[in-house]
């Protein structure tokens, strides 16, 4: 018996960058998928979600298309077989495996990257692959665009498979260059998840990429140089010229050209663990997938009105957005008293219920 874990993440800051080019920083949080697995003689693979109650399998030696498979979970693991079958040119063996997670669904925390990570490494011991782990970032990735219909970024996958326990991952999706960035021992990460389902959020997230192609291209043309994707354009450029966009192009493209130097910006906030500049720059990034990028909803802004009333040194919605989960920092000495207010606030205003996770930052995808 194998047995696989991956945790989900929450994002610190820089949303809907990844798919830009642009800076993000996720931390792997301690709610986690984990599989269990023993091989088979055939090629068949035979998956059980404890947590859905559900079944389905596939065969190896013919993955079917997306449209032939069910939706749901199974998608996922078949996408991933596809994607490392196709880049090592093998045959993965079949397995009987069964899934378990704590990662709530919808959330907005991940929990099919988490599912991704799991089998691509169950997969790369079983059958000795020897990828390492930005390769398996992004045959996940590969997967999730394949089979699951959603032009992801590389954040969640890389946050699921390369993270450093104590420390949140700062990548930067053009490059790939990665660091582990030390978190403020007496901060703890809070998923404060709103109780409201993230409807619309996988045809909402492909249209605001389309938005941002667009604004790239009219941003080519106006500054007549080489702009490749919104991380080409500086503050300074975007302020001169985003004008002369039409929306909602323009906004869509404020936010992101914003939320990258916000990232940076948070870099050297976190590792002097200054508090009130966190909590500006949180603060402004909701603000902008708010009524820029326009990703929020009334129970996320809700939310972190509720976590900041509660004493957070910083609050945002994290994830695509359309309800799911937002991150607060919250100092550790106060968490307590600090989920109860958060609790009592949220629901003042907002008919869903909440519900609220104390999270270490965790390591990435391993064995258990």
């Amino acid at each position: 018996m194998l047995c696989v874990r991956a945790p989900g993440r929450v994002n610190l800051i820089g949303e809907h960058t990844d798919y830009n080019d642009g800076y993000v920083l996720p931390v792997a949080i301690s709610l986690e998928t984990r599989v269990y697995a023993r091989p088979r003689e055939d090629t068949r693979c035979v998956l059980y979600s404890d947590t859905l109650d559900e079944q389905a399998e596939f065969d190896l030696s013919a993955i079917p298309e997306p449209a032939q498979l069910p939706s749901g979970f199974v998608r996922y693991v078949a996408g991933v077989a596809w994607a490392l079958q196709q880049h090592t040119g093998g045959a993965l063996t079949g397995i009987d495996a069964t899934v378990c997670s704590d990662l709530p669904l919808g959330a907005g925390l991940s929990s099919s990257a988490a599912l991704e990570a799991a089998f691509a490494v169950l997969w790369n011991t079983l059958n000795e692959l020897h990828l390492d782990r930005l390769t398996l970032a992004q045959l996940c990735q590969r997967a999730e665009h394949r089979y699951a219909g959603v032009q992801c970024g590389l954040m969640d996958q890389a946050a699921s498979l390369l993270s450093e326990a104590g420390h949140a991952l700062f990548l930067d999706t053009r490059t790939l260059f990665t660091q582990s960035v030390p978190l403020p021992p007496d901060w703890a990460i809070v998923v404060a998840d709103t109780g409201k389902p993230r409807a619309l959020a996988e045809s909402e997230y492909n249209l605001r990429r389309a938005q941002c192609e667009a604004a790239v291209g009219k941003l080519r043309v106006i500054l007549g140089e080489e702009v490749n994707a919104l991380r080409d354009v500086s503050p300074e450029q975007a302020a001169l010229y985003l004008p002369l966009i039409t929306e909602p192009a323009r906004r869509r493209a404020r936010h992101v050209i914003g939320e990258n130097a916000r990232v940076l910006e948070f870099l050297t906030a976190l590792r002097h663990a200054d508090a009130p500049r966190v909590r500006s720059l949180m603060l402004a990034s909701h603000a902008s997938l708010r009524d820029d990028y326009e990703v929020s909803c009334a129970e996320l802004d809700a939310m972190v009105e509720a976590c900041m009333g509660a004493g957070a040194i910083g609050a945002r919605m994290t994830g695509a957005g359309f309800g799911g989960a937002c991150i607060a920092l919250v100092e550790k000495a106060h968490a307590e008293k600090f989920l109860r207010d958060a609790e009592r606030r949220y629901q003042s205003q907002a008919t869903f219920e909440p519900r609220f996770w104390v999270c270490e930052a965790v390591g990435g995808a391993s064995g258990c």
